[in-house]
């Protein structure tokens, strides 16, 4: 049955239906574009390194094994998915995360073609001992790439002081160390468990019949057992694992990211959460506050500061990254205007500015079929409904802002440094 979910907000109607295979589709046509984007996504990231199928043993994976499945899933006995969607004219890609899988395209032309192509492959794994281990040198050296650069190590660092126990402070795709143990029988465990269609979804946004998309996925989604999929049990301490991680490595000038960590929240709750500490770290920390002024005055931040709100499944907590010659000093500030900030709050007027500013970036964000393809995708990771986040941020209010500014403990704060620093 079709379900129809109308935002008043912004007057766009999603369509929804769950599948007789299990996958949940989401799908909102746009009027007067001329491209569609279709994702196809998994709920299996790097985060899900231990799991159990219909009550059996919990089995311990490598580190690294969704995102080698994700490389792996674009082969075929006889030409890959790389090759078909280019047959088509189309761009796709796919991409893992600590909590998804994700497989897409985008096109102007031929979306049933490539609509097929997409569903076909994602479901007809080809894994061989030969196949995988021709891949395990090619994501050694990505491995061996990334860990050589600075921005992503900062950024891998922060997780690894933010986090005691939960599996997202472990690098995405793996080490050269963990994937060394991964096998077609690896990948085939995993494949099964978790792309299960009723632990997928697929979201369609742009230029496109719905018509179309329901019979293609009637003729190509396969029909198979429903799964209880349980991941490990953690319970992650409040406390940041550790305050201050510094990584030595040559660049011009030191980069920092820091995080201040929460409990972590889910569904509307989390939703909420983001949308509040966007507003929040904007007014604090934004391009037009008096802090972000200040500091390039005094010559500890430049242009490439930025603060805002990482999230997803089991984290989400504020966030900043930037450039300076002394970030313990930026973070110094940052805490001290948090501080005053707690004391004496910002206006009400002050508020509904930037909520206004928010709110309009989400808005410009409804114009893009990637951009609506990506918030459904988002909001049914979530298990929230698809205008969650633009609603929300339409609707903050000022008395709630203050309770999350109250909420927000800035001395619980980890910072990632890497350049020539102690």
């Amino acid at each position: 049955m079709m379900e129809k979910i109308y935002s008043d907000v912004i007057k766009e109607t999603c369509l929804k239906y769950v599948h007789k295979s299990g996958v949940t589709v989401y799908m909102l046509p746009m009027k007067g574009v001329s491209t569609a984007v279709a994702q196809f996504t998994a709920k299996f990231g790097s985060q899900d390194n231990e799991f159990s199928a219909d009550g059996g043993d919990m089995v311990k994976i490598p580190d690294g094994t969704a995102h080698y499945l994700e490389h792996k899933l674009f082969e075929s006995e006889e030409k890959d998915a790389f090759a078909l969607f280019a047959e088509t004219g189309a761009s796709c890609n796919a991409g893992t995360s600590f909590d998804y899988t994700q497989y897409y395209f985008a096109c102007s032309d031929n979306f049933s073609k490539n609509l097929e192509i997409l569903l076909n492959f994602v479901q007809d794994p080809y894994f061989t001992p030969k196949n995988v281990e021709k891949e395990r040198g090619i994501i050694g050296q990505e491995i061996t790439m990334y860990r050589d650069n600075p921005s992503w190590r900062v950024f891998t660092n922060l997780l690894e002081g933010m986090y005691h126990v939960n599996p997202v402070r472990l690098d995405i795709a793996g080490t050269v160390e963990s994937i060394s143990q991964i096998t077609a029988d690896t990948l085939y465990d995993c494949y099964n468990a978790f792309y299960n269609p009723a632990n997928m979804f697929l979201c369609v946004a742009g230029n496109f019949d719905p018509d179309e998309v329901v019979r293609i996925c009637d003729e190509r989604l396969k029909d198979r057992t429903p799964l209880n999929i349980k991941t490990v049990d953690f319970t992650e301490p409040i406390a940041v694992n550790n305050p201050r991680v510094t990584l030595k490595m040559p660049v011009a000038k030191p980069i920092f990211e820091l995080g201040f960590k929460r409990a972590a929240a889910s569904g509307q709750a989390q939703t909420d959460e983001f949308i509040y500490y966007n507003i929040l770290m904007d007014i604090m920390f934004g391009e037009m506050s008096d802090f972000l002024t200040d500091m390039r005055i005094k010559g500890l931040l430049n242009t490439e500061f930025s603060a805002s709100v990482f999230s997803g499944r089991n984290h989400n907590f504020p966030f900043a990254r930037g450039e300076s010659d002394d970030p313990d000093a930026v973070l110094e500030e940052m805490q001290k205007h948090i501080r005053a900030f707690k004391a004496v709050p910002p206006s009400k007027q002050e508020f509904d500015c930037v909520k206004r500013a928010n709110y309009g970036s989400l808005v410009r964000d409804y114009s893009s079929a990637d951009s609506i393809a990506s918030t459904l995708s988002d909001a049914a990771l979530d298990g929230t409904s698809p205008f969650a986040v633009i609603d929300t941020a339409a609707s903050a209010e000022y008395g709630r802002m203050l309770e999350f500014l109250r909420d927000l403990d800035e001395s619980n704060v980890c910072i990632s440094i890497v350049g020539d620093v102690d």
